[in-house]
């Protein structure tokens, strides 16, 4: 099963999906099918044209230095998206002002690397979220492995994308980004994100806010680990 979109990939807003699994089109959920193509293909006579591949062997040595579908491979993983922050979170807390929605949970999170507080609305009826759970969380400006802006449209046309890696995916813009002195302590910084009305509040040390401007397009990407 792949990741489960709550939100629209184009706008801030309902997703629509092409398998409705609540009533509800706001916590819709859109499974992309497993991409059952191999990293590198074999080197059959099945290639467009009947053209089969021949490895690039290095000079005087017999060993096969790459072959065309390795250096391709070897390209798109040295053009990979750059993720605007990227840190496994634990769960501490749900819903700390008392509970408002029947499908949708706040929680409260602590990341492991960078010591950032969150406080992340998440569609719980269609990923469950419990205090102790551990989860890896990016945000990136686009589901383009090659870093490329997305086109505002989603198609299920097997090209594999960021959301292969992750089993919750949110699209929305960042709103607000302000600094908190009010503890005594170092500023620190507090970065506000809608995700199509589920919202988003991360706050830590400046530095991580670094790559992040006002009115930026976001993915919010989950995996649980």
């Amino acid at each position: 099963m792949g990741p489960t979109f709550a939100t629209d990939l184009w706008a801030p807003g309902p997703l629509f999906s092409y398998r409705l699994v609540d009533p509800d089109p706001f916590l819709a959920s859109l499974p992309c099918g497993p991409h059952s193509s191999p990293l590198f293909p074999p080197h059959t006579t099945q290639e467009p044209n009947h053209v089969k591949p021949l490895p690039i062997f290095a000079a005087n040595s017999g060993f096969p230095l790459a072959t065309p579908h390795a250096a391709a491979a070897a390209e798109e993983q040295r053009k990979m998206v750059e993720h605007l922050f990227e840190d496994i979170f634990t769960v501490t807390r749900l819903d700390p002002d008392g509970k408002k929605f029947d499908r949708v949970s706040r929680i409260e999170a602590r990341s492991e690397q960078f010591d950032m507080y969150m406080q992340l609305d998440v569609a719980t009826e269609v990923y469950p979220m419990r205090a102790g759970d551990r989860f890896t969380m990016v945000l990136a400006p686009t589901l383009n492995l090659d870093g490329t802006p997305d086109t505002g449209f989603y198609t299920q046309a097997g090209r594999k994308t960021l959301a292969d890696k992750f089993d919750y995916v949110m699209h929305g813009k960042l709103y607000k980004i302000s600094e908190d002195s009010s503890s005594g302590q170092a500023t620190k910084v507090e970065i506000y994100a809608s995700f199509g009305g589920l919202l988003m509040m991360l706050k830590g040390d400046p530095s991580s806010a670094a790559s992040f401007e006002l009115d930026q397009r976001l993915f919010l990407l989950i995996r649980k680990v």
